[in-house]
């Protein structure tokens, strides 16, 4: 190696460790996505909903595929009322976590919240056709009901039955109190005793038989149509 070239090498190296050195520096003095995710969560859990927002945010800014950050920012931002950005934090969540219940939860409370109905009833609605689950059904049908349309919640919720099949006393329930918005109070007996057929001992269920002036038992007719 001559002389020149050796001078190259030097200088390379040091070039080399020199950005290292700074790399290095630099990292330490910013904290870690680790150590922002606990410190967002413990202000979360006070209460400390700027701070989380913060701290959740920087992790979004260096990583935005984080859907933790994303789905735990929208939490944040729900409870500092600006479920406008909360929205548009949970959809980047729920595009990297689609199968997270919590996640779709929540923006669907942020589409609500946001007035945002249009959107709402579209991503509940697709939601439902593609899983084809009693919840996603369910969760249909509570939304339309909330945004004043039982149509589509009755429609949504006698689906979820189906799907059903007398195994869980949810969708009954729902559908109950459905009828009884509704002023239908012969279906939501009928609702309420097939929940009963499927857990006795549930006490909603029982009372709300007790308030249709019937008592809950094996002696009850009319639980299961055929």
């Amino acid at each position: 190696m001559t002389q020149k070239e050796g001078d190259l090498v030097m200088k390379y190296t040091a070039s080399l460790i020199s950005t290292t050195a700074l790399l290095f520096i630099t990292a330490c003095g910013q904290p870690s996505t680790t150590s922002l995710m606990e410190k967002g969560d413990f202000a979360r859990w006070q209460g400390g909903w700027n701070d989380a927002a913060a701290n959740y945010s920087e992790i979004t800014q260096r990583h935005p595929g984080d859907w933790r950050a994303h789905y735990h920012l929208g939490q944040c931002l729900l409870e500092l009322g600006n479920p406008q950005a909360a929205s548009a934090s949970l959809e980047i969540a729920n595009a990297v976590a689609p199968e997270n219940v919590e996640v779709c939860d929540l923006l669907a409370e942020s589409f609500l919240a946001s007035g945002n109905e249009n959107k709402l009833f579209t991503f509940l609605e697709q939601l439902a056709k593609e899983r084809q689950t009693v919840r996603a059904w369910t969760r249909f049908a509570e939304y339309s009901m909330a945004m004043s349309d039982p149509d589509t919640a009755t429609l949504a919720i006698n689906t979820a039955i189906a799907i059903d099949e007398g195994t869980t006393t949810k969708p009954y329930i729902v559908a109950a109190g459905f009828a009884e918005q509704l002023g239908n109070d012969d279906l939501a007996l009928q609702r309420w005793k097939e929940a009963w057929i499927i857990d006795p001992n549930n006490t909603q269920v029982a009372q709300a038989i007790r308030g249709h002036g019937e008592v809950p038992g094996p002696t009850m007719t009319g639980a299961v149509q055929d």
